[in-house]
Formats: C-alpha cells, sequence, structure tokens
C-alpha cells in the first residue's frame, strides 16, 4: 500500500512535466537531486526523441551528453536541480555546458584532474587545494574552539543564575583549561596555514583562472564580493569620468568663445586633487555579506546613462546661468583677455567657471559613490569621505 501512495504521488520525467515540475521547485514544494547515470539516461532519452530512426542502436554515453539534442534538454532541467551527486568528469562537464546553455553564468570549485573539464566549461573556474591531513586538523582545531566558546557561554550563563554556587579556585582552572585548549588549537590553525604554502598546486590549477591555497570553497564567497565591489567600483569611475568630461568640454567651449583662457597652475591644482579622489574611490572594501540585489552588468546599462544625463542637465543649466551672468563684467575691449595663447589674466568669466567646476568634480564624486549594498559606503571610506570634507571646506 505504501509503495502505491508514493507511486501516486510521484511526477514521471518527460518534456511534458518539466513545467510541472519548474512550478512546484518555485513554489518550494519539491527539490531535485540528480545522480551521474540518470543525468546520461535524460540524454540518451532527449537524443532517441529527437531522432527515433537514428539512433535506433545503442547510444555511447560520451556522445549522448554533447548532443545538441541532450544539451537543450538538460538546459531546461539543470536550474531546477538543488543538487548533483556521484557525477563523473563527463557528468559535471555536461552539467557546466546545461547551466551556460540556459542563460546562466557558472562558478566551478574543483581539486583534481576529474575538475578540469568542468573548470574550462564555466565563466569562471576556481581550483583549491586538496589536503586530507590538513582538511582534518583544520577541523579538528575550529570544533575545539566552537566547543571551548559553548562552553564558556554555558558557564556564564550559569554563574549569572546562581552567582555564589561554586568556588573560585575551580572557575578559575576552568577558564585557564579553555585558554590553554584555545591556544593550542590556534597554534595548530598557524601550523596548517603554513603548511598549506608549501603544497604544490594540483593540475586543477593549470584549467582554472583563480587558484586558492585553501581547502575550504570560502574562496568562491570571496570571489563574488571582490568581483561586485570592483565591478561597482569600476562603473561609478566611468560615471564620475564621463560626466566630468562633459563639463569640462562645456566650460572650454564656452570660454573659448569668449577668448578667455583658465590658469594652468589652478588646473594642475585641480587635477592633483581628483587624482587623489579616484585613488580613494578605489580603497572602498567590499562588504562581508552578499546582497541577493544584482549590481549593473555593464557600464551601457539605462540605470547609467539616465544617471549621467541627468546630472548632466543640471551642470549645464548652473553652467549656462553663472556664464551668462559673469559675461556682463568681461571687459571687450581688453586686449590682454582676448589673445587664445596669451598670459592668463583673471576676471569674473574664467574665475566664476572655475569655482563652478570644481564643486561639480566633487559633486560628482560624491553622487556617483555607490555604497551599500555591494560595498563600504561614503561615510565608512575614510579617506575618501574626509578628502571630499577638506575640499569643501576650502
Amino acid at each position: 500500500v505504501g509503495k502505491k501512495e508514493a507511486m501516486k504521488k510521484c511526477l514521471p520525467y518527460s518534456v511534458s512535466t518539466i513545467a510541472k515540475l519548474r512550478k512546484k521547485v518555485g513554489e518550494g514544494k519539491a527539490a531535485i537531486c540528480i545522480t551521474g547515470d540518470v543525468l546520461a539516461k535524460i540524454a540518451i532519452a532527449a537524443i532517441e526523441r529527437a531522432s527515433p530512426e537514428k539512433y535506433s542502436l545503442a547510444i555511447d554515453e560520451r556522445i549522448a551528453l554533447n548532443h545538441p539534442a541532450a544539451r537543450t534538454e538538460l538546459a531546461m532541467m539543470a536550474p531546477m536541480v538543488s543538487v548533483f551527486a556521484r557525477h563523473a568528469p563527463r557528468h559535471k562537464e555536461a552539467v557546466i555546458a546545461a547551466f551556460n546553455a540556459s542563460g546562466s553564468h557558472t562558478l566551478m570549485c574543483g581539486d583534481g584532474t576529474n575538475d578540469v573539464g568542468a573548470l574550462k566549461q564555466a565563466h569562471v573556474g576556481v581550483s583549491i587545494i586538496s589536503v586530507p591531513d590538513l582538511e582534518a586538523k583544520q577541523r579538528l582545531a575550529n570544533d575545539t574552539i566552537s566547543a571551548v566558546r559553548a562552553e564558556d557561554k554555558k558557564e556564564r550563563k550559569s554563574s549569572k543564575k546562581h552567582p555564589k554556587s561554586g568556588s573560585k579556585s575551580s572557575g578559575k582552572k576552568s577558564k585557564q583549561s579553555r585558554a590553554e585548549r584555545i591556544e593550542r588549537s590556534l597554534q595548530a590553525l598557524a601550523e596548517a596555514e603554513e603548511e598549506l604554502h608549501h603544497v604544490s598546486l594540483g593540475n586543477a590549477s593549470v584549467a582554472s583562472p583563480f587558484t586558492s591555497r585553501k581547502t575550504s570553497i570560502r574562496c568562491c564567497k570571496d570571489i563574488l564580493q571582490q568581483g561586485r565591489c570592483t565591478l561597482v567600483t569600476m562603473i561609478q569611475i566611468y560615471k564620475i569620468l564621463g560626466v566630468n568630461c562633459l563639463v569640462n568640454a562645456l566650460v572650454l567651449t564656452k570660454l573659448h568663445q569668449k577668448g578667455v583662457k583658465q590658469g594652468d597652475r589652478q588646473m594642475t591644482a585641480v587635477g592633483m586633487v581628483v587624482a587623489g579622489l579616484f585613488l580613494f574611490v578605489t580603497r572602498g572594501k567590499p562588504l562581508t555579506k552578499i546582497s541577493p540585489r544584482k549590481p549593473p552588468s555593464s557600464v551601457l546599462c539605462k540605470e547609467t546613462l539616465l544617471s549621467m544625463t541627468v546630472q548632466f542637465a543640471i551642470h549645464f543649466v548652473a553652467i549656462m546661468t553663472v556664464t551668462y551672468m559673469s559675461d556682463v563684467y568681461v571687459d571687450p575691449y581688453d586686449p590682454s583677455a582676448m589673445v587664445p595663447d596669451g598670459p592668463f589674466n583673471p576676471n569674473t568669466l574664467n574665475t566664476a567657471t572655475f569655482l563652478v567646476t570644481v564643486l561639480a568634480t566633487i559633486n560628482t564624486f560624491v553622487v556617483n559613490y555607490r555604497g551599500r549594498p555591494f560595498m563600504e559606503n561614503l561615510t565608512e571610506n575614510k579617506l575618501l569621505f574626509r578628502s571630499i570634507q577638506a575640499c569643501y571646506a576650502t
């Protein structure tokens, strides 16, 4: 009876049931685990459905996994699977290829020769070191530290509930014993880290662009954090450069029309300040927690272009207003101010436009700095924040 009831609840796999499976997985009512031999059977069945006459004989598993019909079906199914278990190297490669075909961006982490094919297929390949003895040593040390902290926490709670129970000497001995255990565990972790630096890299490092001298897959999280921070930083740098270039081009055009030039010392000072601010922008650190929100994928996305357009429109209005108001005070008969390659002569127009340009440049750094949820906020990036405060103060 139990088997019959279980069979009624089972949903047989076919092309027509993929939509139902996707719905159940999306609603959280089902989780799919697939093994390598089942993956190969699905690929063979897909080929037989696509060309039943051509493939009447037995189909080789290696050929089946790379067949276009099999890849199309695996691409529909792979995003629904939660666990891929007991996969041979060819199965791993087929899984990564299926995710790539479905439009996903893949990251593969491996530690041996059997992962080379999948590491090459993935958009991001990460190789780690496989040293079982050192892994066991690190695991034991971490477990000891966790156990000691749990004991310490339990003792603090009991001392709060019963402050007069127990002798002071026994409490001191237990604390000293825990401190010694933690010290030995930390020493063991340090020794394991030192030994990892002398371990030779495996074959997986040849096929992957990233190699970590760690036994943990935590490096994958580090790559995601650093990659998002780098992407956001580069986008905001391009936005700042784009807006500043448009502002400077507009200012120089207006000054050239009036035969007025800017001072070389002024522009040199501004250039040095801007170079320092750009350096401090890159000092922003990624956050420890990965945000579910995705950063912009390109500099030419709608969000970036719209932001640059709005910023330049505001600066355009400000510059045109300032030049119109300052033009009244420029003497049109002053020959020293009207020579294009002549010496610099300060007047109302170039002074006003210089102040507006400097203010617009600093404002672009403040407005375009992205911050959370991908990296530190402006106030947390101390070097940039203090530099901008100094610029506004001067």
